[in-house]
């Protein structure tokens, strides 16, 4: 991603134009970063009681102003997510004056470019220019020790002060203290203006090198300095002012840092990282769904992820997110992710194994891998038996796998909203002696439903793998899909090759027990009842229906209003088939459909009479049953009867 550098911003914070994000959130350059060590100590001196802080400089490429990170930024400096030449976005900062010169306090930042070459022509402040620290002083001795970070300049300052008196001691690491030669004078950071402390002028050893600076002497560094780099300072000399190294000359964009990003596990996530990037495969994708809130309309859809140590993780996006990211992600495809907030997981909508879930935002960025690494699972599956199914509680999220004994057609059901939904259920058994039955809703039922029930018509009877299936305790256990379900029929899993070796051997005769109470497919469980024992046990009282199966004689039957007119208006694949009303002119009117139209069909709800040995009953016969009964549609009847009503007319 290119970006440029905010140039000018810098003047205006030192003049005070500028003086939080709130008037403007400026990219600059960080030139400068040294690690100051504050130990504060007092009348019950605590030698452990420190705060470490970095000193900075930021570069908007003409100008640069220095201050300090906060120490929540501690962590990505230590990471390497920022380190000398970042470009940053500062989000939350502050420019103060503090002791008669104005720094700049950054407490929170967005990484562009983890490292960049220096640019512009940055003016750089005179060494005689003192640079103040706000660590706290309380009566006592005040003790800092700062060293540069990076491979730059190390340097410790001990300063004393006790009844009055003060002992200064400065030197580089691994050099003897012995009196050095004196190239330019400045007071150490943090010490007051005008202290007149000598300090060393730094290192001008090259960018990154280990060595330099160590082990030899002060002297030999002089005869021979080291190259100048991009973020080295020439050596000074007390009579003129350096010219900005020629380096500096070009100003331009920023581009997208060519490093490749250093990735981190799923379970090494947390709310307090401020830029990470993983790889990972996306194993299901959801719908995109649109929602209302008080804030107004919205959208919304999320994806799971899974990454090579078998973590897993969910990622939610909104709104505009939705239009960046939601063609991008293709199920089975490797991405590198960076940047997102983690969000505690919704348990009740998220069943993956993890605390929280990713929430992204314009500043998130996906980048699709186009070698797939086979190191990364294509999804992960946590079995349960169907017999392990029937003491775990309703609303769970489970994975199972089984044979397909059977299957049913495609049905219509109205929801309380008003709409329609599709289901087909199916009986799922297994190596446990049990079966369950499983409920497909929507798609499902069009797409692996119809391929199952081909199988199974075909005689091949085959295994399914359910992913993230909804355990419900309607009519006993059930399993239903879900918005995050996945269906994989014939998967290559030992699971599956297990079963099938099962089933061919002894799983085919096999007795099972259904956990599910009614399967509405083809083979639900007889339980034969008399008429007698309807009574008797009050059957089909209670909220839930009794599926049972009696064998008996129709003794009578209502002829009276034996059908009723339907709306033949298509919805999806199957009529409407609610009842319509005559409007006088030849139309019917379906209130469901709210429409018109110049014909009606007709469907059977026949009044019946059964007798058995031990007594009789009512019983309703509807549209299947009626034209099995009958043999014959309803409105072929309905018209039958009235040709012999005008023939006797």
């Amino acid at each position: 991603m290119a970006a440029n550098l905010t140039a000018g911003v810098v003047t205006k914070m030192l003049s005070g134009e500028v003086t939080s994000e709130k008037e403007i959130m400026p990219i600059l350059q960080l030139t400068d970063l040294k690690l100051v060590l504050a130990r504060i100590q007092g009348p019950h001196q605590n030698p452990e009681l420190s705060r470490e802080r970095y000193r900075i400089a930021l570069s908007d490429g003409i100008s640069s102003i220095e201050g300090i990170f906060n120490s929540p930024l501690n962590i990505l400096v230590k990471q390497g997510n920022i380190q000398l030449g970042s470009i940053l976005r500062l989000t939350i900062f502050v420019c103060n004056v503090v002791q008669g010169k104005r720094l700049v306090l950054v407490s929170n930042v967005d990484v562009i470019a983890e490292r960049f070459d220096a640019i512009g022509n940055v003016q750089t402040r005179r060494p005689d220019d003192p640079v103040q620290s706000s660590i706290d002083q309380r009566g006592g001795a005040v003790s800092a020790n700062t060293q540069r970070v990076g491979g730059f300049e190390q340097q410790q300052a001990i300063k004393n002060e006790m009844n009055g008196g003060r002992q200064i001691n400065t030197g580089r690491f691994g050099v003897a203290n012995s009196p050095q030669p004196q190239v330019s004078q400045r007071p150490a950071y943090g010490a007051a203006s005008g202290s007149g402390f000598p300090e060393t002028s730094p290192s001008t050893r090259p960018y990154g090198s280990p060595n330099a600076g160590y082990g030899s002497s002060r002297q030999e560094q002089i005869r021979a300095p080291a190259p100048q780099t991009a973020y080295s300072r020439p050596v000074q000399s007390g009579y003129h002012q350096p010219q900005p190294p020629s380096r500096y000359v070009n100003s331009g964009p920023v581009a997208r840092n060519e490093d490749p990003p250093r990735t981190i596990p799923i379970s090494a996530l947390n709310p307090y990282q401020g830029r990470w990037t993983i790889k990972v495969r996306v194993t299901s994708k959801g719908e995109l769904r649109r929602f209302n809130s008080t804030r107004g309309d919205g959208k919304v859809f999320s994806f799971d992820l899974v990454d090579a140590d078998g973590g897993e993780i969910r990622v939610t996006c909104f709104n505009e997110v939705v239009d960046q990211f939601f063609d991008q992600i293709v199920v089975g495809n490797v991405y590198l992710i960076t940047k997102g907030s983690l969000k505690p997981a919704r348990k009740e909508y998220n069943h993956l194994p993890n605390d929280y879930e990713i929430h992204l935002d314009n500043a998130s960025t996906i980048q699709q891998c186009y070698e797939d690494d086979a190191a990364i699972p294509r999804n992960k599956f946590h079995f349960r038996d169907i017999g392990d199914i029937e003491h775990m509680e309703s609303n769970s999220i489970t994975d199972l796998i089984g044979i397909v004994s059977s299957i049913s057609p495609t049905g219509t059901i109205m929801r309380k909203n008003g709409t329609e939904a599709q289901k087909r259920a199916l009986q799922l058994k297994d190596m446990s002696g049990r079966s369950v039955e499983v409920t497909m809703w929507g798609n499902f039922c069009s797409a692996e439903g119809q391929r199952l029930q081909s199988l199974c018509d075909s005689g091949v009877f085959p295994v399914l793998a359910v992913k993230a299936g909804r355990i419900s305790e309607f009519n006993g256990k059930q399993v239903s899909t879900i918005g995050s379900s996945q269906l994989f029929i014939e998967p290559d899993l030992p699971e599956a090759r297990e079963l099938r070796e099962w089933y061919e051997r002894v799983g085919r005769n096999a007795p099972c027990v259904s956990i599910s109470r009614e399967f509405s497919g083809a083979s639900r469980q007889e339980i034969r009842k008399f008429i007698t024992e309807i009574k008797d046990e009050k059957l089909g009282t209670s909220e839930k229906p009794d599926w049972i199966t009696v064998s008996a004689t129709i003794s009578f039957m209502k002829i009276e209003n034996f059908c009723y007119t339907a709306c033949p208006i298509m919805i999806g694949d199957r009529p409407c088939s609610k009842k319509v009303t005559n409007n006088g002119d030849g139309t019917w009117r379906c209130e469901r459909c709210d429409k018109c139209s110049n014909d009606c069909d007709y469907r059977y709800i026949l009044q019946l009479q059964l007798q058995d040995h031990t007594g009789v009953t009512w019983a309703t016969a509807f549209q299947e049953a009626g034209e099995e009964i009958m043999g014959l549609p309803a409105k072929d009847l309905y018209y039958i009867k009235n040709e012999d009503q005008d023939e006797e007319k």
